[in-house]
């Protein structure tokens, strides 16, 4: 083998290995900026909402709710390893490496961690209705003083700057739209509903403008009560963040891998709530 055959074999090889290294460092850094982001904790919380809301479709459709075996579905459907699956898998595809550093930087600052440590606890906080019904008074509450014509709060003012810097509601109305979609063709899928596409996309779009205010209100409320306790410089800095192109990556690619997930869940819902009614007729 020549000198320069040699030179060029491991020159190939420290490309390799060099490609290899980079690869591992990116895995190891989303795998990091999951954890940062409270990925973990969110579903086992979204896994809760899930099984509750499937409790209440067995309410509305199978007599006597469906039982024990309707829970056991439910609760296979929302298997938090699968909605990880999905939810990591979105935001691969979605999120370009070269973002990692300043999200990296970014949510393990103190005012990171303080700011998802929030996020998180209200969510959990939200399991309880009674929590829920207080924040969503608490909103209503401010709404109508302003409405009334005293000063704005600037808390409430910052709250609404980040949400329109994201346009939380819109991708969370899409989201939800898409979700009873997916429902709709589980059920027809599985025989439990008779429609045609046209009468599911009219079915869907006949439920935006409440859609669009459930919405608000749960996001404004939870929003509200998730950073009660931060400091106004604490949210700004969190808007700032959230309009650069870092920020505004992340945010296109959490909306992606949760619309996938909870896409897939409300097929699966729809398909199986139509195998349980079937069976109950039988």
């Amino acid at each position: 083998m020549t000198h320069a055959l040699i030179r060029s074999t491991v020159a190939v090889v420290l490309v390799l290995v060099l490609a290899l290294r980079a690869a591992g460092d990116e895995a190891e850094d989303r795998i990091v900026l999951n954890q940062a982001l409270g990925l973990g904790p969110l579903l086992e919380i979204m896994q809760a909402e899930g099984e509750e809301f499937g409790a209440g479709l067995g309410q509305n459709f199978l007599p006597g709710g469906g039982g024990a075996a309707w829970q056991r579905v439910v609760t296979r459907i929302y298997d938090p390893e699968k909605m990880s699956q999905v939810v990591e898998r979105g935001l691969r595809a979605e999120l370009e490496a070269r973002h990692l550093p300043d999200l990296l930087e970014f949510f393990h600052s103190a005012r990171g961690k303080r700011i998802v440590e929030h996020e998180i606890a209200a969510r959990r906080a939200f399991l309880d209705p009674a929590i829920e019904d207080a924040a969503k008074a608490a909103y209503r509450e401010a709404q109508e003083s302003e409405s009334g014509g005293q000063q704005q709060d600037r808390r409430l003012a910052l709250i609404r700057s980040y949400v329109e810097a994201n346009d939380l509601i819109g991708f969370n109305v899409a989201g939800a739209l898409n979700s009873n979609l997916r429902f709709y063709q589980g059920m027809v899928e599985g025989g439990g509903l008779d429609m045609s596409d046209a009468e599911m996309a009219d079915e869907v779009w006949a439920q935006e403008e409440e859609t669009r205010a459930d919405t608000e209100e749960w996001m404004m409320s939870y929003l509200m009560l998730a950073y009660s306790d931060l400091s106004d410089a604490d949210v700004s800095a969190y808007a700032a963040f959230s309009e650069t192109p870092a920020g505004h990556a992340l945010n296109r690619a959490l909306f992606t891998g949760f619309d996938r997930m909870y896409g897939d869940i409300s097929y699966a819902l729809g398909l199986a709530l139509a195998a349980q009614m079937k069976g109950e007729d039988l």
